[in-house]
């Protein structure tokens, strides 16, 4: 009797310890879950999946842009943007990600090509950017989206 205690909690434990590593691992939240739609969108074309991703009060900064305040304005700036530009390629490059609660933020470097829907050559950029996020009623939005151009190589003469 005395034995079949501790081997009966040892039973316990490495059944506890198996459902546990083989539990699928979480989805994405916070704004890493924002940042993967954002890439599918913006690689899409899709200003209207783009701008949901906002939250109404946001602010959208972006390299080259005065930056967009609310929805709305979001909204606008990104149609805009992308009705005389395609983006061929966009990727999140070193990335990390901090949720805390209903709050969370994201920071790294970003990778892009694009070329003018008009014609023209294909561009490739790269810079940073921040983004925050906020969860409400168990949705996710950005309220602050800061994205920052690297500068261009020096001109070689």
């Amino acid at each position: 009797m005395k034995r079949a205690i501790p081997t009966a909690l040892f039973l316990c434990l490495v059944f506890a310890a198996g459902t546990a590593f083989s539990a699928d691992p979480p989805k994405a939240s916070g704004v890493k879950s924002l940042d993967q739609a954002w890439t599918q969108a913006v690689l899409a074309g899709d200003a209207t999946a783009l701008a949901a991703l906002y939250a109404d009060d946001a602010i959208l900064a972006m390299p080259g842009a005065p930056a967009a305040r609310g929805r709305k304005a979001i909204a606008e700036s990104l149609a805009a943007w992308l009705k005389e530009t395609k983006v061929t390629a966009f990727a999140l490059v070193d990335s990390h990600h901090q949720t805390v609660g209903h709050l969370s933020a994201g920071w790294g470097d970003w990778k892009m090509t694009s070329v003018p829907k008009a014609g023209g050559a294909p561009t490739t950029e790269t810079g940073t950017y921040c983004g925050v996020a906020v969860e409400k009623d168990g949705v996710w939005k950005y309220v602050s989206d800061n994205a920052a151009a690297d500068p261009a190589p020096p001109a070689t003469k």
